[in-house]
């Protein structure tokens, strides 16, 4: 209750100094895929009968086994996000190397197509995908438009909307603008990067104190039949379930925290 107070308190005096009530915006949580859901239920399911067979406490068989299941889906979003900083690294060599073909005296599309392929991973399928539309008469501006709804991400919007207008206008200015794009997103990522290793720290000790508290539970079950015994009854699943949600709503908070806010997507 005094936590709750120093909350309450700190907060009436924040609003009475700034003259603004603070507005908390929602999660943007995107929704796991369907295989990635069926392997968690597996993993959870797998988990949940290991569990009940080590502990003999329902409730807590219950609680690993839901942690163990959010596995699966943890492991799919590191990937996607792998998958999109992979993307995002790579866009200021790529506008490098089309700086150097255009200085060249290449045409702007044939430089995006060699730049992007030269970066490899995502980026070399949708050089081809690019290269083939503009071969059949689609369009170089459809093509990068249909390649920023595959991406999905806000850096990926910039640069390609920037590269399209600079098709669009063409003349000396396409240097130019390559030029103050491929800074302005060099120096969002170093930024981002910097933020990323100065919270590595944090995000570790929300991993320990999500599971810690639940290796503890476990050694004092497996060790103590009476504690085990105490767990079994209603009291002690509602214990545990307290316990679960209030370990989870930790990580999760302490995961939002450490984490550095993601533009909108403005430019579809």
């Amino acid at each position: 209750m005094r936590g709750l107070a120093a909350l309450a308190a700190a907060g009436s005096v924040w609003v009475l100094v700034t003259g603004r009530v603070p507005v908390f915006g929602p999660m943007a949580v995107a929704a796991p895929r369907a295989r990635t859901l069926v392997a968690g239920t597996l993993t959870g399911a797998v988990g949940t009968i290991l569990a009940l067979g080590l502990l003999e406490v329902p409730a807590a068989a219950v609680a690993v086994g839901a942690m163990v299941g959010m596995v699966p889906v943890g492991i799919d979003a590191s990937r996607i996000r792998k998958r999109r900083a992979l993307v995002t690294d790579a866009w200021p060599d790529v506008l490098a190397h089309m700086r150097s073909r255009i200085s060249a005296g290449e045409t702007l599309p044939a430089a995006f197509v060699h730049g992007a392929r030269t970066a490899g991973g995502p980026l070399a399928d949708a050089a081809a995908q690019v290269e083939e539309a503009v071969a059949f008469g689609d369009g170089f501006g459809d093509a990068l438009g249909r390649l920023r709804s595959d991406l999905a991400d806000p850096t990926a919007d910039r640069v390609l909307t920037t590269i399209e207008m600079a098709h669009r206008s063409g003349g000396r200015a396409v240097g130019r603008i390559l030029t103050a794009l491929a800074a302005s997103v060099g120096d969002e990522l170093r930024l981002r990067k910097a933020h990323h290793a100065a919270m590595t720290e944090q995000r570790m000790t929300a991993a320990v104190a999500l599971i810690a508290p639940w290796l503890l539970l476990g050694l004092t079950v497996a060790t103590n039949p009476q504690a085990a015994a105490a767990y079994r009854t209603s009291t002690g699943a509602v214990v545990i379930a307290v316990g679960f949600v209030a370990t989870g709503a930790g990580f999760l908070l302490s995961r939002r925290a450490a984490a550095l806010s993601t533009m909108p997507r403005v430019f579809r």
